[in-house]
């Protein structure tokens, strides 16, 4: 943001001086940069979700929605999320207003999620996963565009910014089972309400100029038919879309009904709390080890790797359906998990400009994924209704088994040196 000569910043000083408190009032020496705050930031934001998405289907099971309703509902986020996360993130990140832009769309996230933990009736339901998907759906790729902005320019690597969200996530996660199995599943919902403000408060803190997009003269404005032709001629990112396609239409069953799963198997809502943890403590580490990985091997084949030992968790809870096998797939998931998620934001933000990155991360992360979403969840509802869980287990793994497939045969080229060295072997 420009400011008039000779004329003081306020936001620098408001910012001096509440950081000067902080560090008068604290015994220990804390560097409060934006990298502090945005990790901080994912701590809340992530850790707000911990509290209610691994029982949000369980939620909707104990109003007597049957699976085909709460495949709509998921389809209804999802058309919305389609739509508007794309065109919400382009526009936004043109406007130096972008940061206060995203603290609005957190504190109307944080008050829709609360006013959804009120309802019972389907058709109101409906109506507020609608209005509040308008609010959030491009809240998680505007912060991922930060994320990756601020850690580089710190010298560090977007893991190190995301394992705050898993350790938000295990402490939230860990509260929320026991808050939900006394007070119900309203506590989850208002666990995530507070930790949503929280997470507004706190990126005040971070510089605006990280939320939008520094225009180059010369170059063309960030928009979403740019975007998908740049997919389009990168024939990397194209195999990528075509596995997430094939991923998400048939991995959706097992996204929406595994902890349902788990509850028929005879697991307290604890214990599925603390299948959701298993992951997130292997994340912790695997998120910064992550960082180093993907600057050795290279973020595609990262994430190659990280779809085909997720291929394999699926094809283990079909042959042993078991809660413990749930559990020991969680646990060594969260390895898969971190390679995928570092890998996933390092190949889009390796092969795309800064002023691009964002709209293309909303189209990757929220508008495929909401494409696809649209029909596989009525269907995936209906499957579940129809044979049970335990199947969807098979279409998964045949899903990443076709990602698979696609990253492998649209993976890019091997560096000239890499490669010279390959021929010296064969030599």
């Amino acid at each position: 943001m420009n400011y008039t000569a000779g004329l003081v910043d306020p936001y620098k000083t408001t910012r001096m001086i509440y950081l000067q408190n902080l560090k008068m009032n604290s015994k220990f020496k804390i560097n409060f940069n934006d990298l502090t705050f945005a990790r901080l930031y994912y701590f809340a934001f992530m850790g707000g979700w911990g509290f209610i998405l691994p029982f949000m289907n369980l939620f909707y099971v104990s109003l007597g929605l049957n699976g085909k309703q709460i495949g709509f509902i998921s389809s209804t986020s999802a058309i919305v999320g389609m739509l508007v996360s794309p065109l919400w993130v382009s526009e936004v990140k043109r406007r130096p207003q972008a940061r206060r832009i995203l603290q609005v769309a957190l504190i109307f996230g944080a008050i829709g999620y609360y006013i959804l933990g009120l309802q019972n009736y389907f058709p109101f339901i409906l109506l507020v996963v609608f209005l509040h998907s308008f609010a959030a759906s491009g809240i998680a790729p505007l912060a991922d565009s930060m994320a990756v902005t601020v850690a580089q320019e710190s010298g560090n690597g977007y893991g190190s910014v995301r394992a705050w969200g898993s350790l938000g996530w295990i402490v939230c996660l860990l509260s929320s089972g026991k808050l939900v199995a006394q007070f119900g599943f309203i506590a989850g919902f208002i666990g995530i309400c507070l930790m949503w403000l929280i997470a507004a408060g706190l990126i005040f803190f971070v510089k605006p100029h990280y939320f939008s997009s520094l225009q180059i003269s010369g170059q063309p404005k960030p928009n979403v038919r740019a975007a998908l032709h740049y997919i389009w001629q990168d024939k990397v990112l194209l195999g990528f879309a075509l596995a997430l396609v094939a991923i998400g239409f048939l991995n959706n069953g097992v996204l929406q009904f595994e902890n349902v799963f788990l509850a028929e198997l005879g697991a307290s809502k604890q214990i599925i709390s603390l299948a959701g943890v298993l992951s997130a403590v292997v994340e912790l580490p695997f998120m910064i080890y992550s960082d180093r990985i993907v600057r050795r091997v290279g973020p595609h084949r990262l994430l190659l790797f990280a779809v085909g030992i997720t291929l394999f968790q699926r094809l283990a809870v079909l042959i042993l359906p078991f809660i413990s096998t749930i559990m020991v797939i969680r646990f060594v998931g969260g390895v898969a998990f971190s390679f995928y998620t570092i890998s996933f934001i390092g190949l889009i933000s390796s092969r795309t400009q800064s002023t691009e990155t964002g709209t293309i991360l909303a189209l990757f992360s929220v508008t495929i994924a909401g494409l696809v979403n649209i029909i596989a969840a009525p269907i995936s509802g209906a499957i579940f209704d129809l044979i049970g869980a335990r199947w969807l287990y098979a279409l998964s793994a045949s899903g990443y088994l076709i990602g698979v497939l696609c990253l492998w045969w649209t993976r890019p080229p091997l560096p000239l040196e890499e490669r010279a060295q390959l021929i010296d072997t064969i030599r």
